[in-house]
């Protein structure tokens, strides 16, 4: 399930209209359908006011279930083109943002091996 998509679930699931959203978010009704259709880019600022409002997660929003990355996918240097284009400072803090979610996941990926091991060991 898509981006978009999840949104629209997470606020019917709030019981929130379209109209709520919008007033929340300060932008109108077809605006914000545009978000939930698809039809406009997300920013990461914005993505981070929807999943407060929702109150979700943005990883919960974003992540697709059993979602596997690829690396060399084209998305990936589209990405960081979007990055180049960036006034110097938003480029600044998307890329420290970038190295702290980069440090996040190598220590959550040595420490699920080691729980992992921990696992092999007691059975």
């Amino acid at each position: 399930m898509n981006t978009s998509l999840k949104i629209k679930k997470y606020r019917e699931l709030k019981n929130y209209t379209q109209e709520y959203m919008a007033e929340k978010l300060d932008i109108s009704q077809n605006t914000y359908s545009k978000i939930e259709n698809g039809g406009i880019k997300l920013t990461v600022d914005r993505l981070k006011q929807i999943s407060d409002i929702l109150e979700t997660p943005v990883e919960e929003i974003i992540n697709a279930d059993n979602q596997v990355f690829n690396f060399h996918n084209s998305n990936i240097e589209k990405f960081y083109g979007y990055i180049e284009s960036l006034h110097e400072d938003n480029k600044e803090l998307t890329m420290t943002t970038i190295k702290i979610l980069n440090d996040q996941l190598t220590y959550l990926q040595k420490e699920n091996e080691r729980l992992l091991t921990l696992l092999e060991k007691n059975k």
